[in-house]
């Protein structure tokens, strides 16, 4: 393997085009000039390779590599040129749809072709590859690879983007594809930012060229200042609160005024408290879904950035701090690993604190996030430099730069291997051996072996142990896989996801309780921040919590309890919610993919429902509507929150929803024959009293009112029936023929 350094010497100007390349290769340092792009492919748009893609040009002679470099230092075009030459589909993974979406716009322009875009996006399945360009997802990638799709297969070449993301929580799935690609042969550039170990993850994917750079496109000005070097502005209740106005102190501080600023925190609830105070000292805040009431101040000057943060404003907010109209986003560790804002300046709260249990310290973040939000100070083409203030609270200056050099000296430990032993890893092993068993057969512990985590667990106890549970339940007969086994393949489902559906399932509990194990990759842990403290929670949670009880503790263990407490619709008394917030934003797509594993496991025997009752649960999931209800959410616009104002008024006035599929006219008339052809009027009081209990909120009672009521009227032709959710069934069901029909015609031939 040849190690390569780009040192920090070397040097890149945009204006006039200008630079060098320094680089070391053991103990040799060679100062080389940079590469003109037209030496390389008339297809690159600007005159010079950087320092980084220069030395990957001119070093790189083929098989894998993999490149460690900073964020926004040119790691697309270094994809461009590993790829070009290769025969075959070319493919590029990345961890997110937005970022895939990113790299598929700045890919496609360097190629000069449109690429496929595979997201996990149902449809997509229904669709060709036919391009030679493919950008995916990694568990698009994954479950290609499973079920032998041809561009993944028989790739030329994969760049594995952000290939750090092994050290997290989805890790596993870049072990399985990784090991399947490096066993066929397939070369892999592997794109990081800085991380522990990169040696040993360069010899594990057998790279011939390890580049690391140590250069960057934007030089980055680092310091570390003791949070209580500025002062508390606002009087604190405790701990968590005066850690969150020291950091709005330090902003207010540290912010010059035509900067745009990432301040970072290390946990959700202390965002939301910066937020709030931000809010109480009459800052525009962008977010609509907040856990506290405020005043509608425009401009906007801040917002909170966080998983939880529903996916229309995330979007919002994304692309009013892209455009410069947004100076100051406050971020979890989750914006440093996803898409690409860069900012000037960057903030970092980090916080120490003795951990009782363990009998050590902890930091938080973890110093190796703390590495990556540094990577988004520094904005190439707009300033000179990037600025990165570390801002501790309860840990020494010395200590924390001591630890941060140490980080990088730690062995690469990916995350499924600090996990094992969990229920966390066995659940995962259990699927890896029915993907290895998938490969190989009988010698499945071969798979096991080319992991990086599991390999000296291949012959453990533990696998004969997870392999005989799976062959004692029925995923493995006569030394061949299942039709439920090779379900789990296919689907990505956990077998002990799919026994504990079918646990549910024959118990006899309600529907969003069975379902609950089938949605895997969902962690609903989302809501409480947002209404812990309303009066009416104990008393709701409550009820939710009771209502599982037949279930176990399972289903708090997967939280049951707060898919049941969005099913039934009782976030609609919250008026701060005004989008379901985090996971439950994304609920439309997880419900199409829902409704296609529902299909799968009807077909397997293990679900005697009619396929008008899958589609129904379908929209109970989408739009968080209870049973008898479902049809609600078919009125086209509506969303959750207005579904479930329909389904209040109904449910008060003792009145039955029309059947998923009828008319919307039918609902129409239900409500004019109750209330006379100004129901609207029934809407406003309705909200005025559950949801928002003020008068001070006539006005957004009115609007929302009136907004709900033009709804039904504009869609009074159609039929209560979700066009995507339908349109999904039908291709299930019918294939490629339902993309002819039209949606009356789908509606009578799947709802009848």
């Amino acid at each position: 393997m040849k190690h390569l350094v780009v040192s920090e010497r070397s040097s890149f100007k945009l204006e006039p085009p200008s630079g060098k390349l320094v680089v070391k290769e053991g103990d040799g340092v060679k100062e080389l000039e940079l590469v003109p792009s037209k030496e390389v492919d008339e297809r690159i748009p600007y005159p010079l390779l950087n320092p980084i893609q220069s030395a990957f040009y001119r070093y790189y002679e083929g098989g894998s590599a993999l490149v460690s470099a900073p964020t926004s230092a040119g790691k697309s075009l270094t994809a461009f040129l590993f790829l070009r030459e290769k025969k075959g589909p070319k493919v590029f993974t990345a961890p997110t749809r937005a970022l895939v979406y990113e790299k598929a716009r700045e890919l496609s322009k360097l190629f000069g072709l449109r690429a496929d875009v595979r997201t996990g996006e149902v449809v997509e399945l229904f669709k060709g590859v036919k391009s030679e360009l493919v950008v995916a997802t990694y568990e698009s990638l994954a479950l290609a690879l499973r079920n032998k799709a041809p561009w993944a297969v028989e790739a030329g070449g994969v760049v594995v983007d952000e290939v750090h993301q092994l050290m997290g929580s989805r890790g596993w799935v870049l072990e399985e594809l990784l090991a399947f690609l490096l066993e066929q042969g397939t070369p892999v550039l592997g794109l990081s930012a800085t991380l522990p170990g990169a040696e040993e993850l360069a010899r594990w994917i057998k790279a011939e060229l390890f580049l690391e750079s140590r250069w960057r496109p934007v030089p980055l000005e680092r310091r570390v200042i003791p949070l209580k070097e500025f002062p508390e502005f606002t009087a604190a209740e405790d701990q968590e609160e005066r850690f969150a106005a020291r950091l709005l102190s330090a902003l207010f501080t540290l912010k010059e005024p035509d900067e745009q600023v990432i301040l970072f925190v290390h946990k959700k609830s202390v965002g939301w408290t910066l937020l709030e105070l931000a809010a109480k000292e009459k800052l525009g805040i962008m977010n609509e879904t907040t856990p506290f009431e405020k005043e509608e101040r425009e401009p906007y000057e801040i917002a909170f950035h966080n998983a939880d943060v529903p996916k229309e404003e995330r979007e919002k907010i994304e692309k009013a701090f892209r455009e410069g109209k947004l100076p100051v986003l406050v971020a979890t560790s989750t914006l440093a690993y996803g898409v690409n804002l860069p900012a000037d300046t960057v903030l970092i709260g980090v916080r120490a604190f003795y951990d009782r249990l363990e009998r050590s310290w902890k930091i938080r973040p973890d110093l190796l996030d703390v590495l990556q939000m540094e990577g988004r100070a520094g904005r190439l083409g707009i300033k000179e430099r990037g600025r990165s203030f570390i801002l501790p609270f309860g840990v020494k200056e010395e200590t924390l730069k001591r630890e941060l050099e140490r980080k990088l000296e730690e062995p690469f430990r990916p995350h499924l291997l600090e996990t094992l032993g969990t229920k966390e890893s066995d659940r995962v092993l259990a699927l890896f051996i029915l993907i290895g068993y998938l490969y190989e057969g009988e010698s499945y512990r071969n798979f096991l072996r080319r992991t990086y985590s599991l390999r000296n667990l291949a012959d453990a106890p533990k696998v004969e142990e997870l392999f005989l549970w799976l062959k004692e339940h029925g995923f493995i007969e006569e030394g061949r896989l299942t039709q439920k086994a090779l379900l789990c393949v296919k689907t990505g489902l956990p077998p002990f996801n799919y026994e504990e559906f079918l646990r549910r399932r024959r118990a006899g509990l309600e529907e969003p309780v069975w379902l609950r194990p089938l949605m895997f990759v969902k962690r609903f842990d989302g809501l409480y921040e947002f209404i812990k403290k309303s009066e009416r929670f104990e008393e709701d949670f409550l009820t939710v919590k009771e209502r599982l009880l037949p279930c176990g503790n399972e289903c708090f263990r997967d939280n049951t309890e707060w898919f049941l407490f969005y099913w039934e619709g009782l976030t609609f008394f919250y008026p701060n919610l005004r989008h379901p917030p985090g996971e439950f934003s994304y609920l439309g797509t997880d419900a199409l993919h829902l409704l296609r594993l529902l299909f799968e496991i009807k077909k397997a025997g293990d679900l005697e429902l009619e396929d008008r009752e899958l589609i129904a649960l379908a929209h109970g999931v989408k739009y968080g509507l209870s049973k008898g209800f479902y049809a609600l959410g078919g009125i086209k616009g509506v969303g959750h929150v207005r579904a479930n104002l329909v389904k209040r008024l109904l449910l008060k006035e003792g009145l039955e929803a029309p059947p998923l599929g009828a008319p919307t006219e039918e609902l129409l008339e239900l409500l004019t024959e109750r209330f006379g052809p100004n129901f609207e009027e029934a809407l406003f009081e309705l909200l005025l009293n559950e949801r928002y209990g003020h008068e001070r909120y006539k006005d957004a009672a009115a609007r929302e009112a009136r907004t709900v009521a033009s709804l039904l009227r504009r869609n009074r032709k159609g039929l209560l029936v979700d066009d995507r959710i339908l349109r999904v069934a039908g291709l299930f069901k019918l294939g490629e023929r339902a993309v002819r029909m039209r949606k009356r015609e789908l509606a009578e031939e799947l709802l009848r």
